[in-house]
């Protein structure tokens, strides 16, 4: 029994991958004909992206949990910690008409490099100081012409129950505009299964999306403004990770994975 529960599973991963790939290239390749045919503009791009993220969560069996309501005001910079290679699409399943910040290396990707490019990315190679400011000066522009933007300023993804400390470029850009700031914090209900953090793709999207259903609960917090960068930085931080506490409370001991439960 075990192990044909163990094979439903598989398929069910191994299905959810299958279209979810292929729903991303129907996406891509009509976004693709209708810009070249020259039927639609960057809104249009951002509106099919957040079709698709919608989609795509239900693909993956995702139950969100969401405290708080999302402010949509144009220009607002979003920005929250990053646990999964799925967040941007969880994410931009609220926000429907804005920028998303990424590395560089994201654009090569088969696919998802084109999609990233038609939807309305701002790629950034994090080791080249050039790139990162013109990223900024990017971020601010939008900003000024009433474009939101997300992004996750710890840089990378985090598999600690503390976040990495802040990059402040986008808060700095924030504050130069008189833009709102959005702080949200989002959370994975099983650890072991949901963190990713197997050096291998493929295995650790089946490993998270063979289950029946992943939780992910989100926090939205109020807009904050300042003309003080840093401010803007580490208020952001706080609320987050105050917030990531609280959602940690609810972990249970056997779904935690040795480096975590040290950390209790």
């Amino acid at each position: 029994m075990r192990a044909l529960l163990y094979y439903l599973s598989f398929l069910l991963g191994a299905l959810r991958l299958v279209f979810l790939v292929l729903s991303l290239i129907l996406f891509v390749g009509i976004g693709f004909l209708l810009i070249k045919l020259g039927l639609i503009n960057q809104s249009h791009g951002f509106f099919l992206r957040t079709q698709w993220c919608k989609i795509a969560i239900r693909i993956l069996g995702i139950q969100l949990h969401v405290n708080g309501n999302i402010d949509l005001t144009p220009g607002t910079l979003y920005v929250g910690n990053h646990r999964s290679l799925i967040d941007p699409v969880i994410i931009y399943s609220f926000v429907k008409n804005g920028y998303a910040v990424s590395k560089a290396e994201v654009a090569k990707y088969p696919i998802i490099g084109l999609g990233a490019q038609l939807s309305g990315v701002i790629f950034v190679e994090r080791s080249d100081s050039g790139s990162r400011k013109s990223a900024k000066e990017l971020i601010s522009k939008y900003l000024k012409e009433k474009l939101s933007i997300v992004l996750f300023p710890e840089g990378t993804v985090g598999v600690d129950r503390l976040m990495l400390p802040f990059k402040k470029g986008s808060f700095e850009a924030a504050a130069e505009t008189n833009a709102h700031v959005v702080p949200f914090a989002m959370e994975l209900q099983n650890p072991k299964r949901d963190f990713w953090i197997h050096d291998h793709l493929l295995i650790q999207f089946l490993i998270t999306f063979s289950k029946p259903k992943t939780i992910i609960n989100i926090h939205f917090f109020d807009p904050i403004a300042s003309s003080d960068a840093m401010y803007l930085t580490e208020r952001s931080q706080e609320l987050i990770q105050d917030q990531l506490t609280l959602f940690q409370k609810s972990w249970a001991e056997k779904d935690l994975f040795p480096g975590l439960r040290n950390k209790v």
